[in-house]
């Protein structure tokens, strides 16, 4: 299946990102060590990152499979690279909170809920990318990647991880206590 978009275009008009219920890809070989998260803690550094960018711990990214001149080729751990925005769509300052979210058996999922200006940013850019994906990215590190199946409207975006272990790992990198290499 072929979907050609113009990934910079949808980032002239808005810049967002996102992608719901979707099973993990392949992750990078770089995991980081499991750690026990505090959940109060990111969401007080979440909240307090829209002033100042360079603080900024969690992105995501749009991508897509098809290599164009203005995007970055990434290893996202599958067969072939994946063709990134240079520049996050969703940034932390766009996020409310972030909760380890487990179902029975081995799946693993982080639950990133958007706040009042992440949520039209999460709503539009996977309308528009249906077929493409999402990179999270934490401490300029990629952590997981999710491919946008269907428009969220709720702004709650779904990403898989490897398991609990990965998730408490990157709920612990979030918080700047990870090995961040």
């Amino acid at each position: 299946m072929k979907i050609v978009v113009k990934l910079m275009a949808l980032a002239a008009v808005v810049a967002l990102a996102a992608c719901e219920h979707t099973a993990p890809a392949q992750q990078p070989p770089e995991a980081v060590d499991p750690q026990p998260p505090s959940a109060q803690n990111q969401n007080q550094a979440a909240q307090s990152q829209g002033a100042n960018q360079q603080q900024t711990v969690i992105t995501l990214h749009l991508a897509q499979e098809q290599e164009e001149e203005e995007l970055v080729a990434v290893d996202a751990g599958g067969e072939s690279p994946l063709y990134a925005l240079p520049q996050p769509v969703i940034i932390q300052s766009d996020m409310n909170r972030v909760t380890p979210v487990r179902q029975e058996g081995e799946a693993s999922y982080l639950l990133i809920e958007m706040n009042e200006q992440g949520i039209p940013k999460l709503h539009t850019i996977t309308e528009q990318a249906r077929g493409h994906y999402l990179l999270l990215s934490v401490q300029g590190q990629l952590v997981s990647v999710a491919q946008i199946t269907e428009p969220i409207k709720d702004g709650r975006l779904l990403v898989g991880t490897e398991g609990p272990e990965h998730t408490q790992a990157i709920l612990q990198l979030m918080q700047g206590r990870g090995a961040a290499n």
